[in-house]
């Protein structure tokens, strides 16, 4: 309990009456003294109007500015009665400022009040404390969850890692075999077929058609683990130069490359070469599949753009695919029910999807059955001021979903 009273005995009286009551007084010669003792901490102060006939009350007011938020120290403020408020009293409410816990007690002063004032402050500052010491026990708490949590994290990044090491080492190496499992089956019936009963050689078409799925899914699993794996470096890419190589280099989409149209101008993204290819090969191929009996497929690819990103469709006009299945098709291993005669390993779109994200872009699908489906994909944007999109005016020549 600090004391500030320069005028007469106040001080000493003051500290008496205090000691009496069980409080452990201190008393200060002055502003200067007061403010230096308060750094160290204090239960309250106790002040008299004329210790306020000083400029050194800024140093005391620096000091209540800076508590920490948990701290508002109370100050009992002893004034001259008679119901004026002296010049000194208005001044120190106006420096204390809003921030202040301030009571005022009038003399002529009586030892109970000013014991009661006091011992109601000592209680508020007590209640200050235990605040105080709450949340410091939240902050170690809180620092003890970061601790945890960052440990957790690095063993949970470790257990990824080690999951996709380990799905890529097992997709790499079961290929070998099946490809030696395929070759002896594509053997036997080149070298014995003429031979070997209907059944047998039916028996070794399945071998070599269940050996080249499986390679095809393996292929599919490597390709989602490199997608999900891989440090992308996002650069500009011109939609439409890259579009035709994936066209004309593929070998899967070369001998339909007539039947695919790009309408430029697609424009420019931000992307991922190798990832923006895949996605592209996938949705190319899935439309040159998924077609109705006796047709031959039909692709535009189009784009248009939406603020600071560019949507680049993919539009066949197919079998289309049922609203109750457009969401779970970009799962992994998940296909339409409609699509199962289809052969696929149900692990394209999910690379799609996958590459998109970690893109900073999205995927989707607009689809009704029997009239084909627009797959699209959205990234950002890689010229605002002249790419094309913004001045000029992109080709959406399809209509029909």
């Amino acid at each position: 309990m600090l004391i500030v009273a320069p005028l007469g005995a106040d001080a000493r009286n003051i500290s008496e009456v205090l000691a009496g009551a069980g409080c452990d007084p201190l008393v200060c010669g002055n502003i200067e003294e007061i403010a230096r003792e308060f750094a160290h901490g204090c239960g309250a102060m106790v002040m008299t109007e004329e210790a306020m006939d000083s400029h050194d009350h800024l140093l005391l007011s620096s000091e209540l500015k800076g508590q920490p938020p948990w701290s508002d120290v109370p100050i009992v403020l002893i004034t001259t009665g008679g119901g004026t408020v002296s010049v000194n009293t208005t001044q120190t409410i106006e420096w204390m400022g809003a921030r202040a816990n301030l009571t005022l007690i009038e003399r002529p002063l009586r030892a109970s009040t000013l014991v009661a004032a006091v011992t109601t402050a000592l209680r508020a500052r007590a209640r200050q404390y235990e605040i105080r010491d709450l949340l410091a026990d939240r902050e170690k708490l809180l620092a003890s969850l970061e601790v945890r949590v960052a440990e957790r994290t690095v063993k949970l990044q470790q257990m990824v890692e080690e999951l996709e090491a380990f799905s890529y080492s097992v997709s790499h190496d079961l290929r070998a075999p099946l490809r030696v499992l395929d070759g002896y089956a594509q053997a036997l019936i080149e070298d014995y077929g003429a031979s070997l009963e209907p059944g047998a050689k039916e028996l070794l078409d399945r071998i070599s058609r269940t050996a080249q799925r499986m390679d095809r899914l393996t292929q599919d699993v490597l390709a989602y683990t490199r997608v999900s794996r891989a440090e992308l470096v996002l650069e500009p890419i011109e939609l439409e130069s890259m579009l035709r190589a994936v066209i004309e280099q593929y070998p899967s989409l070369i001998a339909s490359s007539h039947l695919i149209h790009v309408h430029a101008p697609l424009g420019t993204v931000l992307g991922h070469g190798p990832s923006l290819i895949q996605c592209f090969s996938n949705l190319l191929e899935n439309a040159l599949k998924f077609v109705r009996d006796g047709e031959l497929p039909q692709i535009d690819i189009y784009a248009e753009p939406r603020g600071d990103r560019i949507r680049v469709t993919v539009q066949d006009h197919g079998v289309g695919i049922s609203p109750a299945h457009q969401d779970r098709i970009f799962n992994m291993f998940e296909r339409a029910a409609a699509h199962k005669h289809v052969p696929g390993t149900g692990i394209g779109l999910a690379i799609v999807k996958k590459a998109a994200e970690r893109m900073g872009g999205s995927v989707g699908v607009q689809s009704e059955p029997g009239n084909g489906s627009r797959f699209w994909l959205e990234l950002a944007r890689a010229d605002l001021s002249g790419t094309p999109g913004e001045n000029a005016a992109y080709a959406n020549p399809v209509t029909g979903i």
